[in-house]
């Protein structure tokens, strides 16, 4: 595991949104910033706080090379999650996954 430092207060924020979310709480944290400030590590790491809880952890990232595409980090986010609800549904076919994610939606 790679030593990290000065990503445990935004960590810890991220993780009580989580707990939020668990009694309720509706929220969407972004975690933005300026490039090479360790975004994605931290988003990587609170993605495996989510999973070793049980829960699922999707992301999108910005891709500047994609600027004109409207919504590209939610669409990627939303891909994710559909590949995560082909991989997990025991019968894998269009209809299951739209009704699949249509349940957890």
């Amino acid at each position: 595991s790679n030593v990290v430092y000065g990503q445990d207060k935004e960590l810890s924020f991220l993780k009580d949104c989580y707990q939020r979310f668990l009694s309720g709480s509706c929220n969407f944290p972004i975690i933005t910033g300026p490039s090479g400030i360790g975004k994605t590590l931290l988003a990587t790491r609170f993605g495996d706080h989510v999973s070793h809880s049980g829960g699922v952890f999707i992301s999108g990232k910005f891709d500047q090379h994609h600027q004109a595409t409207p919504f590209m980090a939610i669409t990627h986010a939303f891909n994710e999650y559909c590949s995560f609800l082909v991989a997990n549904t025991e019968c894998n076919n269009a209809t299951s996954v739209v009704s699949a994610l249509r349940d957890s939606l």
